[in-house]
């Protein structure tokens, strides 16, 4: 399962409200990068977006905590990774982000063309599978899909599907509990 990600934008506050209404969640504030927002999705997964500034990024720390008597309460902030304001803001980036909804496509085309964001519908691989492509501030793409396109997606990403569509081997894997890449 991925937990989370950060993205950076314009208008955090702004984008951070949409994202909400797309998952049915909702916005906090993230103060280890200032001006940013948290959005949860409450599905209880965990699932979040970070939501920051166009010009801020996340550099590494420097050093490592004492290993000896580590624990849950030894203090590690002087050495984890901070948000830090950039003087470089790139136009496109090739992270992009996939995310479910319960709207249908109609109304995902309706939160984007309110925003005056670009939005289409797209048939990935030929065909394969579809999603709704939403560029957030015309500059990042989320990619949105409906009930129906996740099914459909779920599907063409199982191994049975890979191996009987495409002839390719899939490894026997070790059983894992709610792994999930998608919702």
């Amino acid at each position: 399962m991925i937990n989370h990600i950060s993205i950076a934008v314009h208008n955090p506050e702004q984008v951070a409200g949409v994202l909400a209404e797309l998952w049915g969640g909702f916005v906090i504030p993230f103060p280890p990068a200032p001006n940013s927002f948290m959005v949860l999705a409450d599905d209880g997964r965990g699932s979040a977006v970070e939501v920051t500034p166009i010009d801020t990024v996340l550099v590494p720390g420097e050093g490592f905590p004492p290993e000896e008597n580590f624990d849950s309460s030894a203090p590690t902030e002087k050495y984890e990774a901070k948000f830090v304001k950039s003087d470089f803001a790139p136009q496109y980036v090739a992270t992009h982000l996939n995310i479910n909804t319960q709207l249908n496509e109609a109304e995902v085309k309706a939160i984007a063309k309110r925003e005056n964001w670009r939005v289409l519908t797209c048939n990935r691989g030929e065909g394969l599978f579809q999603l709704i492509e939403l560029w957030i501030e015309d500059r990042f793409m989320l990619e949105v899909m409906t009930p129906e396109q996740t099914a459909r997606y779920v599907e063409v990403l199982s191994p049975e599907f890979i191996s009987q569509s495409f002839g390719i081997r899939i490894p026997a894997a070790s059983p894992v509990n709610n792994l999930s890449l998608i919702g």
